[in-house]
């Protein structure tokens, strides 16, 4: 047997004529299946359906944390639900034309190639990084062009489009040359809808899970972090600097400064003097699970499972792996269920996601610890809205720990301290959460339909 007989290698026939000698591209990608498909349809540039492409210069970034500027996103945050809370001077992103606006369609264009989001409610106004490019579509075609660039067919392209021998990137000039097939002004006008329609949700749901929030802090009496002044030896505020007392150190014999933040230590304060009733976490929920580590065996997947990782859970769309369902080990203990809360553990501390109509029935990463409330105390709704507030969040980063990589342990959050308002509230701000995450389960569901109308639309054309 031949050695190239063990691999499948993707060859096409490419014609001469279809060589564009003003685009200099002689490199395979360009001349993919997928780009000799959309050849044989009629197809028009993107620019023709665009007021505008353009990216911003290239600029030296100097990042704030002061919520008077612009908030900032980079690249690979475009298709998050919790991006770093991150600024850069009004000015900054005023004079640079950082500022996207809602409606704009962003397509990243270094490292990940082809995250799609059309701009919302949620990020008008935030400054994005100069290497996602900015398609200012025209309304008619706004939802159908992101579905496409979105697509299998589209988001190829883009990827094919691309340029680069080490790390691949594309910009505005290439992104609007990215063919687009003409179709029937019905199809379109569905598939433009059914897009818009999921941004919409997606904006609900922001509303929504903010509400709770807020009602979080109201129903405890508890003041919003803004508020608080924190004790300091530094008058000016230039430095985070307190003087500790030995009452305050543990049996866990924590020296690092972090452990004893000022922060931290308000909150446990404002929950103990403003909420009458309240628990440590381990008193209403179990936090007992500790996955273990074993070979994740990476297939397709009709012959996988979906495999949650930390960076999925706040993923709009997550782009999920699948491990295999017959050599995995203790698959049965790394399976979701509803109502379970799971918070990352390592690398990037704290995020927070509920399972409720997205991930039942996945397998997750021993890096994501399982917070399983008890219904009979506490509304896992309103313990997720708690712990993914700033109240909770500063609680379940006081504990991290690592030289190089940071990371907490079930043991350590279980120390928390949660605030229990009545069941009729707990309930209210439940019934919140759980309604977003319905209408986040509806996006996904309408763009899977433009997605499925389009892809008919281009196979039957």
């Amino acid at each position: 047997m031949k050695v190239l007989d063990l691999f499948e290698i993707e060859t096409s026939v490419v014609d001469s004529s279809t060589i564009k000698l003003d685009e200099a591209r002689i490199d395979p990608q360009f001349f993919s299946t997928n780009q000799l498909f959309i050849d044989k349809l009629e197809t028009r540039p993107l620019a023709e359906f665009c007021d505008e492409i353009f990216n911003p210069a290239v600029f030296k970034r100097e990042f704030l944390e002061d919520p008077n500027e612009c908030r900032y996103l980079a690249s690979a945050e475009i298709a998050s639900f919790e991006p770093e809370i991150t600024y850069i001077t009004n000015s900054q992103a005023d004079a640079l034309r950082l500022r996207v606006k809602r409606g704009w369609i962003l397509i990243t264009g270094f490292g990940t190639i082809g995250s799609i989001r059309i701009t919302d409610k949620i990020i008008d106004g935030f400054a994005v990084a100069n290497n996602v490019a900015r398609a200012i579509v025209k309304e008619k075609y706004r939802g159908f062009i992101a579905a496409f660039l979105s697509s299998e067919y589209g988001n190829k392209l883009l990827n094919d489009y691309a340029a680069g021998a080490v790390v691949k990137y594309i910009e505005a000039p290439q992104i609007a040359k990215i063919p687009v097939p003409v179709l029937d002004d019905s199809i379109i006008e569905k598939i433009n809808h059914l897009f818009l329609e999921a941004v919409t949700c997606r904006e609900h749901s922001h509303e929504l899970l903010n509400k709770a929030h807020k009602l979080v802090l109201q129903y405890n009496n508890l003041p919003p972090l803004s508020d608080i002044k924190l004790e300091t030896l530094d008058e000016d505020g230039e430095v985070e600097i307190r003087m500790t007392g030995l009452d305050e150190f543990t049996q866990d014999y924590r020296l690092d400064a972090h452990f004893y933040n000022p922060i931290a230590k308000l909150i446990v304060e404002n929950i103990t003097k403003h909420c009458p009733k309240n628990d440590k976490l381990f008193n209403v929920a179990d936090c007992s699970f500790r996955g273990s580590r074993s070979t994740r065996n990476y297939v397709d997947k009709d012959n996988g499972i979906a495999f949650l990782s930390g960076k999925n859970i706040i993923q709009i769309r997550p782009d999920f792996k699948y491990i295999s369902k017959s050599e995995t080990a203790n698959l049965d203990d790394m399976l979701l269920s509803e109502g379970q809360i799971l918070i990352s553990r390592s690398g990037t501390l704290g995020r927070t996601v509920l399972i409720y109509k997205n991930y039942e029935g996945c397998a997750a990463s021993e890096h994501l610890i399982r917070v399983k409330p008890d219904a009979k105390i506490i509304d896992s709704g309103y313990l997720y809205a708690f712990l993914s507030s700033d109240y909770g969040y500063h609680q379940l980063l006081r504990y991290k720990h690592g030289a190089v990589i940071d990371e907490i342990t079930e043991d350590q959050i279980s120390q928390s301290v949660i605030p229990l308002p009545s069941d009729k509230q707990q309930k209210e701000i439940g019934d919140l959460v759980r309604k977003a995450y319905e209408l986040r389960a509806e996006a996904i569901k309408l763009e899977d339909e433009a997605q499925e109308l389009l892809t008919q639309a281009l196979t039957q054309a």
